[in-house]
């Protein structure tokens, strides 16, 4: 039993009785490093991750691998998703160095917490080789490892300098570089499969949701027909379960067939939303039942007793990767004995006796749309989706029977942000009201009360651990979103009081820009400032969405102030980089492009959300005649059922039905074509 038996991480108390002496991250481990001038291990890693379960068994778990650790190091264990400021600042050191980042993340540092070193997953051999190394420079050329530390910290220090443009002499709306962007966005396009051109795979919604709204507002039809390619691609790949729902972390192949297993919430709810946005745009029937299984799976796998969603799903069952969902053709063969079903769904899947994955084992990822079997067999597409929606059913029935992947019971505020927004998105779709009931349900939980202070996590019955930028802000935008969708003006003061304790605790006036870490937090060995989006938007992207939606619903100048800022800081990346940065790519386009806003005045507003329209950058749901939304004051006299077109700040005479609204809108935009 170690240092890690009281933490509150199921990760954590998951090294809690192993050889090795871990620490928490923490005074103790630093002092106890000092007093006895040693090197620290910073293990950095997550519940669900597969190949840190991997290094834990083969390495931490054996006594002559851990007696070389206790004795020549302090051992630190850090979960990522308790402490995401640690694990940026370790992943960005080792990332400065050359190598590929990952988890577990393993970084020797100097006692004071400045790395030198880093790696990701090894072997017990070479891990062993690595710690005998590592100790014998440490103590015989302490000059070397020093020098090491000082310039890796120097470029720590610089790299977010490095990243941002000048400081505006005074808050201007940006003048992106759009057809910069385009080229750049264009340029790693796979295709045939989707996605980037990469052997490995993520899904990258924010870069998606761009390319689908910047493709039709300034007509680039090939960003369009990109973003439905990748979301077909990936839903037809084994990146999606379409037995119990929901999506895999990332494709380990350019075809989207052999994922990484495990589940997490920030995906889920981020692809919720863009399925549900392209399903507006184009109805496919495969982003339909992408939308429905992937709700289903946040409601019935990942929703606590409180209305909260866990943090993820494990890759592994029974000690193994992937088993969960794999299939033998004989159980197959078993489950689907009927011949016309069972051809279906073999020629769909690809089934053989040899597998498609590991040998004797498939995945289901579709060889053939429906359309395509529905060809080769004779048979029409309906009766195609039909057989395998029941044999789906089917092999839900038996997988169920298995032990299922173990999941983390933590709550997480941002990623729970995330699941919210996900499910309003999919309400306004698909009007199912289980959503919206689920989406209202987890934000009163995550609700602070009467204060705006938040932390973290919720497990185990109680709130604990620092909450970050990312936090305040995806709880921000989740509440805008939540407004538009039910017209309580509560979420929006709810939103507004929590930027307010963002600019409080996180904004850097002097630099324009939010940092991860509050002022009053002490970290080695800088305060960062999260810019690039990663797996989920970075926090000053969310700021800046949030920021500039709230400066329209109350008249907020310096808010606008704030987002034209943080834009022109990132208007170069916005350019180079812009699958990096598609996010602040959003709000650009929102700042530039979406020069349209609706105000309705009424009960009866989810009709709107039936036509996709990014033209309008925001909406406002004003149902009762007494606001208190300054944007909502002087159309508050009027009696229900009006619907209020503006643009560039005024707003044509109101209309009784929403398709004169449509069709002044139609007049508008030929108007300042």
């Amino acid at each position: 039993m170690n240092h890690l038996i009281t933490e509150k991480s199921d990760y954590l108390r998951a090294h809690a009785h192993q050889p090795v002496d871990w620490y928490p991250w923490g005074e103790d481990a630093f002092q106890k490093a000092w007093n006895e001038n040693k090197p620290i291990i910073i293990s950095i890693g997550y519940s669900s991750c597969h190949w840190c379960h991997v290094m834990a068994r083969e390495c931490f778990e054996d006594p002559a691998v851990a007696k070389i650790m206790n004795q020549h190091f302090v051992c630190i264990k850090v979960d990522r998703e308790e402490r995401p400021d640690v694990d940026q600042l370790y992943m960005d050191s080792i990332l400065l160095t050359g190598r590929a980042g990952g988890w577990p993340l393993n970084c020797f540092a100097l006692p004071d917490g400045r790395p030198f070193y880093g790696v990701t997953y090894l072997p017990k051999k070479q891990w062993v080789a690595l710690l005998e190394r590592i100790a014998r420079l440490y103590h015989e050329k302490p000059d070397e490892v020093r020098e090491m530390a000082t310039k890796l910290s120097q470029a720590m220090q610089q790299l977010d300098s490095t990243l941002l443009a000048e400081l505006p002499p005074k808050p201007t709306p940006p003048q992106i570089l759009w057809e910069e962007v385009f080229q750049n966005l264009l340029r790693d396009i796979d295709w045939i499969w989707g996605g980037e051109w990469s052997q490995t795979k993520f899904p990258t919604p924010s870069r998606w949701i761009f390319s689908l709204r910047v493709g039709i507002l300034l007509n680039k039809p090939e960003l369009v027909r990109a973003t439905h390619l990748t979301l077909q691609k990936m839903a037809s790949g084994a990146l999606f379960d379409p037995i119990e729902g929901g999506f895999m972390r990332y494709s380990t192949d350019r075809q989207w067939r052999v994922p990484h297993f495990e589940k997490m919430l920030y995906d889920n709810g981020l692809l919720l939303a863009l399925y549900s946005e392209a399903y507006r745009q184009t109805p496919l029937p495969l982003y339909k039942s992408v939308i429905e299984k992937t709700a289903q799976f946040l409601l019935e796998k990942m929703r606590l007793s409180d209305g909260l969603f866990a943090a993820s799903l494990s890759a592994e069952s029974e000690g193994e990767e992937g088993t969960y969902y794999a299939w033998s053709f004989d159980e197959l063969k078993e489950i689907l004995p009927e011949t016309e079903l069972q051809k279906v769904f073999f020629t769909a899947y690809e089934v053989s006796p040899e597998g498609n994955w590991m040998e004797g084992y498939n995945l289901l990822y579709r060889a053939l749309e429906d359309e395509a079997v529905a060809e080769r067999l004779g048979i029409a597409p309906d009766k195609v989706r039909a057989l395998l929606e029941a044999a789906h059913e089917r092999l839900r029935t038996r997988r169920q029977a298995r032990p299922a992947p173990p999941r983390d019971e933590a709550a997480i505020i941002s990623w729970n942000s995330y699941a919210v927004i996900g499910l309003v998105e999919a309400y306004k779709t698909l009007g199912e009201k289980a959503y919206l009931y689920a989406a209202r349900q987890a934000i009163h939980a995550l609700l602070p009360g009467n204060t705006s202070d938040l932390n973290r996590i919720h497990k185990e019955d109680h709130w604990y651990g620092e909450a970050f930028a990312e936090d305040y802000a995806a709880l921000a935008v989740a509440l805008i979103h939540l407004y538009t969708v039910t017209g309580n003006e509560l979420y929006l003061h709810k939103a507004l009081a929590i930027v307010e304790k963002s600019i409080e605790l996180f904004y850097e006036p002097k630099e324009g820009v939010f940092c991860f870490t509050a002022k009053n937090l002490r970290i080695y060995p800088v305060r960062r400032k999260d810019i690039f989006d990663t797996s989920t938007p970075s926090s000053n992207s969310l700021f800046a969405e949030a920021l500039w939606r709230l400066s329209k619903y109350f008249q907020r100048a310096d808010f606008e102030e704030k987002v034209q800022i943080i834009l022109a800081r990132l208007r170069r990346q916005m350019a180079e980089n812009p699958t990096l940065a598609s996010h602040f790519l959003q709000v650009a386009l929102l700042e530039e492009k979406a020069t349209f806003s609706v105000i309705y005045r009424g009960e009866h507003f989810h009709p709107f959300w039936q036509r996709y329209e990014p033209a309008i950058g925001w909406t406002g749901w004003l149902l009762h005649a007494e606001t208190e939304v300054p944007a909502f004051k002087s159309y508050a006299s009027y009696p229900p059922e009006k619907w209020f077109l503006c643009t560039y700040g005024v707003c044509l005479p109101p209309v009784d039905t929403l398709p004169d609204l449509w069709s002044a809108l139609e007049r508008e935009k030929q108007r300042l074509a």
